[in-house]
């Protein structure tokens, strides 16, 4: 399936909901853990999580071995033909700089990338609600794909209206706020990680606790040497696996993503 550029003028829409989506049949049961279509995913975790989210068809495993851990592994499995499949292979990824930090005890700007279980962002745009976008041409994404524009701005100041939300603002984008644009290749493709994410956000009015904003799946960012760099709280990946994911994940599919000790996601 081709991806879908969105190219129509801009126009004003409301804030992104919940599809509403509905399962329609019975969810292929969790497979053995000695599946061969599960090679190079962790088919044991992919099980206990099943259990957390029965309708969730595609999970992203993002895995640590320690809290404190900034190196990762990603992992995507997901049903195809009334089977699990691993559709990404496990590969390195780069979280926090501080690690990871339950999304309930986290706070914005604290280093931290959110632990738990989370489902694809959405978030509302001039042109309608995205969950993928990119300073890229659209790589083939399974959904709705936002080519960053002059202005797009994602809102980060904690305890403003903006915050957690998608603007288009050629003045204001500053403070903790991200003009997208600046970083070309880090953003590259994105894809939207829906920890505190629209339709409530939490810390975008006085007094609430803002405890994530603009968690996304990007690309790795590097040094001058070329070793990749510890995030300020989403989660990286290469090139090839980040087109990879895109080009699997699949919002009809109702994904998921579980960040996380693995003792901790098995339960």
């Amino acid at each position: 399936m081709s991806g879908i550029q969105i190219s129509a003028p801009a126009s004003a829409s409301a804030p992104a909901r919940p599809s509403g989506r509905t399962q329609a049949g019975p969810f292929p049961p969790a497979p053995a853990v000695d599946n061969p279509a599960l090679a190079g995913c962790d088919a044991a975790l992919l099980q206990a999580l099943t259990q957390t989210n029965p309708a969730a068809s595609q999970w992203i495993m993002v895995v640590l071995p320690t809290t404190s851990s900034t190196t990762a592994t990603l992992a995507i499995a997901t049903v195809s033909h009334d089977a699990w499949r691993c559709t990404l292979a496990q590969t390195v990824a780069r979280v926090g700089r501080q690690g990871i930090r339950a999304i309930e005890q986290r706070r914005s700007d604290d280093g931290t990338t959110p632990s738990g279980i989370f489902p694809l962002g959405v978030v509302a745009t001039p042109q309608g609600p995205i969950s993928f976008f990119g300073n890229s041409a659209d790589p083939g994404a399974l959904g709705h794909y936002r080519r960053i524009q002059p202005g797009d701005c994602y809102g980060a100041n904690p305890n403003t209206p903006g915050y957690g939300h998608w603007r288009v603002d050629t003045v204001g984008c500053a403070g903790d706020d991200e003009l997208l644009a600046n970083n070309v290749q880090t953003y590259e493709h994105a894809v939207l990680i829906g920890a505190n994410t629209e339709p409530n956000v939490s810390g975008d009015a006085a007094g609430e606790i803002p405890y994530a904003a603009a968690i996304f799946l990007h690309r790795d960012a590097v040094t001058a040497t070329g070793q990749t760099k510890p995030t300020s709280g989403c989660v990286s990946v290469g090139h090839d696996a980040l087109v990879t994911a895109l080009r699997t994940i699949n919002p009809a599919l109702d994904p998921h993503f579980a960040i996380g000790l693995r003792a901790d996601l098995v339960g």
